[in-house]
């Protein structure tokens, strides 16, 4: 499974997300690039890239989220060997077995074209450890898809909008679901510098998960069992 992480200027935020990353079960089987847009912090980003194992790359100039993230895809399946990918952006710190989940879901959802994407992300944890879900929305803090979903995205991308992921969940999704599991397997950590967030308050009461999985002891999970369909995320 090809991986992607980006970043620009939060190298306190990065150096956790990789750290995470980097004791997330099956991980050595995966090829991870971490992709940076160019700042004051890039050397010590590229330093904690290297650090962990994974494979920097710095763009030339700016480029933004939206842009960013595009590119990042476009990185991943410039493999034509690779069939799904995954990106997560610097403040979306991984659970231990995240990447279980996501080779799972990548799995079990190939061949039902509608469902369009996987997120490891659930606000609320109100499941069990080995379940999982569809739900009518589009997260964009951890997430992954496969080849033939994504070309039909990078159709329509557009490169320079600020809110691409609302763009994304009410226009290009088309009414198509996303897996995710009911416990998350990602902590969302971005309380500063964050384009949509205004303050660290606002954050812990709309972003950060309370329980993710890493906080609950339990068996290894090697299959998840899908338990519902919402039309809806609970952290919309």
């Amino acid at each position: 499974m090809n991986i992607t992480v980006s970043a620009y200027n939060r190298a306190q935020y990065l150096e956790q997300t990789l750290a995470a990353l980097s004791q997330c079960d099956g991980v050595r089987d995966c090829k991870v690039t971490v992709l940076l847009d160019p700042c004051e912090e890039t050397q010590a980003q590229v330093n904690a890239a290297a650090y962990y194992g994974f494979e920097p790359f710095v763009y030339a100039d700016r480029q933004g989220c939206n842009l960013a993230i595009g590119k990042a895809f476009a990185h991943g399946f410039a493999d034509p060997a690779v069939d799904f990918h995954l990106h997560f952006e610097d403040d979306t710190v991984p659970c231990r077995d995240a990447l279980r989940w996501f080779a799972w879901a990548r799995d079990r959802y190939r061949d039902e074209p509608a469902v369009m994407n996987v997120s490891g992300y659930q606000r609320v944890s109100n499941g069990r450890l080995a379940e999982c879900g569809l739900r009518r929305w589009f997260t964009p803090w951890g997430w992954g898809t496969w080849r033939d979903r994504w070309l039909g995205l990078a159709a329509g991308w557009e490169p320079r909008d600020p809110s691409w992921d609302v763009v994304v969940n009410h226009v290009m999704r088309a009414g198509r679901f996303e897996a995710f599991p009911t416990v998350s397997r990602i902590q969302n950590i971005g309380a500063e510098k964050g384009t949509h967030v205004p303050s660290a308050e606002w954050h812990q009461a709309n972003h950060l998960v309370p329980v993710t999985a890493d906080d609950l002891a339990g068996e290894k999970v090697t299959h998840w069992t899908q338990t519902r369909v919402d039309d809806a995320a609970d952290h919309a």
